[in-house]
């Protein structure tokens, strides 16, 4: 005959000793998981940290904090962009693109903190990644997210550019400051040919950084009055009257006969002009 004894272990033990033993193993099994939790937490603690790229919060102070003379990369991003995140935590902590890191000095810039810096590189949408040799070039320039092969192919392929691109604020600065008188025409050229492309984002800021230079410019503007290309004819001269509120006439799509006496004219009227500065000043 069984008995039916409630409360009573298979050893005999009555269902007092019965509860203190599921006391007793309970504070075991709480120390137990204590020990291991904390020695988890040790071992986190002593494995390598996921190594995080170092950000420059400028341009600037990439440029003056690198004493190697690399190429920077500015990544454009907002606090709202989900797919700025996911750069960050996915593809920028990807092994494959830490091995390739320390090629290159990294700048983060917030765009609604930044507004005028985002327009200058034409920033229209995040994530925008863009790199610039050392003389400020721009070598690449990517719009959208990025996994890791994708971007470390598109790192690779901007060193490779064997014809970078000099952005707006160096031409300006080249402008405002020239080393030379080669440098400063040349500046002026490059100028006038951002002026003639069908991007006008920042036609004016061109325009009032000629007119402020005042008079040095006027000549290389008159000398491009004469080139092949009518985009490049039409742009100089909307340049030089600008610059100059003088009202004599020049037609880019006239005859080349007709340009050639209008251009004579104006080269005649600038060396009239009192303290025409020289190229170069």
């Amino acid at each position: 005959m069984f008995t039916d004894r409630v409360g009573w272990d298979d050893l005999g033990n009555g269902p007092e000793l019965v509860s203190s033993n599921i006391g007793y193993m309970m504070r075991t099994l709480s120390k137990n998981m204590i020990v291991v939790v904390f020695g988890t937490l040790a071992f986190l603690s002593m494995a390598p940290a996921i190594h995080a790229i170092d950000f420059h919060k400028s341009i600037k102070e990439a440029r003056d904090a690198d004493k190697q003379n690399r190429p920077i990369v500015v990544s454009f991003g907002a606090v709202w962009c989900g797919w700025c995140r996911k750069m960050t935590y996915d593809t920028l902590t990807d092994p494959k693109v830490e091995k390739v890191a320390d090629q290159f000095v990294w700048v983060k810039v917030d765009i609604d903190k930044e507004q005028e810096l985002a327009a200058r590189f034409r920033v229209h949408g995040v994530p925008r990644t863009i790199i610039l040799d050392p003389k400020g070039r721009l070598l690449g320039s990517h719009g959208g997210y990025m996994p890791a092969d994708q971007f470390v192919a598109f790192l690779n392929e901007s060193l490779k550019n064997p014809n970078p691109e000099e952005l707006l604020p160096a031409l300006l600065r080249r402008l405002a400051e020239p080393k030379s008188a080669d440098e400063q025409r040349d500046a002026v050229t490059q100028l006038v040919e951002r002026l003639a492309l069908p991007d006008r984002q920042q036609r004016q800021e061109i325009l009032d950084a000629i007119k402020k230079k005042g008079s040095a410019t006027w000549p290389v503007l008159s000398d491009l009055l004469a080139d092949d290309r009518l985009s490049i004819r039409a742009a100089a001269a909307g340049a030089l009257k600008h610059a100059t509120s003088a009202e004599l006439p020049y037609h880019p799509f006239a005859k080349r006969q007709r340009r050639t006496q209008q251009r004579g004219a104006w080269r005649e009227w600038i060396a009239q002009q009192p303290q025409v500065g020289q190229i170069g000043q």
